[in-house]
């Protein structure tokens, strides 16, 4: 590939937190326009309102909420979910280790008292479940050290991502039917390297809703990593089909058309990454190795600036 090392990007601009911003500002919407129902010395309200700020990506509020919140209800095992979460974004945000640190302990804190609430009833499904998701976004943080020049966290990540794996297992023991518990096992086990498991687990998800487009986006970055790139783009197709506008699935599409040679048909991939995210590095990177393969050097060249603007690195 003329040197251009090629790359899998899971969702290229961390899928799964990207996402959980999505998921939060979809939960909020109405949260606002409802306060009034709620008294504000209860932990619900701030909670809620904490809730709204971080799908809005107000990060700082949604601290003061969440804090406001545990005055109120300081054993609530969500709402420390959630502003670890919070601090997490911030001190990605604000280069900041002191919330770094805060991120971790609050997760700790969470999984804790989760554990409490499965002691006093361990076939509770939804607290296996937000367990999990604890656990997960820990060993997701935990991945960051690196930017805050902290090493030796690889361990302490691969158990955070073990113990989330037997949290959602618990959970789809429970009910088989717990869509996103699936979807998520497949995400920790993608991120484990345990490819061919991950892509076990989305097809579960899979099975309980074909239209699940999260698990078969998911599924196709597994396949990738697996050099299954035919059957990747057919995942990625359907996933297409869901959501038309998200660059992150076209630019994963184009990537597996150029691992088979297909430039023309991968051009129009990155082409409609661009148009959708104008600041895709990897999609113009990748848009000119496309045109460099068809002999079209020039565009390439043009192509590989824009990317190299865009801090695209190898």
């Amino acid at each position: 590939m003329a040197g251009k090392k090629a790359r899998v990007s899971r969702a290229s601009w961390k899928f799964g937190f990207a996402i959980s911003l999505l998921v939060l500002a979809s939960l909020c919407t109405s949260v606002l326009a409802q306060s009034t129902e709620y008294s504000q010395q209860k932990s619900d309200y701030w909670y809620k309102r904490g809730l709204g700020s971080s799908g809005t990506g107000a990060f700082v509020d949604a601290l003061q909420s969440y804090d406001k919140a545990l005055q109120f209800d300081p054993k609530n095992a969500d709402v420390w979910r959630n502003k670890a979460f919070a601090l997490r974004s911030l001190s990605l945000s604000k280069h900041d280790p002191i919330k770094y640190n805060e991120s971790l302990k609050a997760y700790d804190k969470a999984v804790e008292l989760y554990d409490d609430l499965l002691r006093a009833n361990p076939q509770d499904v939804n607290v296996w479940y937000y367990k999990g998701l604890a656990l997960s976004e820990k060993a997701d943080a935990l991945q960051d050290a690196p930017v805050f020049n902290i090493s030796g966290k690889e361990q302490d990540a691969t158990r955070s991502y073990e113990d989330a794996i037997l949290a959602y297992k618990n959970a789809t023991g429970i009910n088989p039917k717990y869509l996103t518990a699936w979807k998520n096992e497949g995400n920790v086990l993608y991120n484990l390297g345990r490819y061919n498991e991950s892509i076990l687990a989305y097809e579960k998800a899979i099975e309980i809703d074909s239209k699940y487009g999260l698990a078969l986006f998911g599924k196709g970055l597994a396949l990738c990593k697996l050099d299954r790139y035919e059957e990747a783009v057919q995942a990625y197709d359907e996933a297409i089909g869901i959501f038309p506008k998200d660059a992150a699935i076209w630019y994963n599409k184009g990537y597996a058309l150029v691992s088979q040679e297909m430039y023309d048909t991968a051009l129009k991939c990155f082409e409609e990454a661009i148009k959708l995210n104008q600041s895709c590095a990897e999609a113009w990177h990748y848009k000119g190795v496309a045109f460099e393969k068809l002999g079209l050097n020039v565009e390439a060249n043009a192509s590989y600036a824009k990317a190299l603007d865009l801090g695209y690195k190898e």
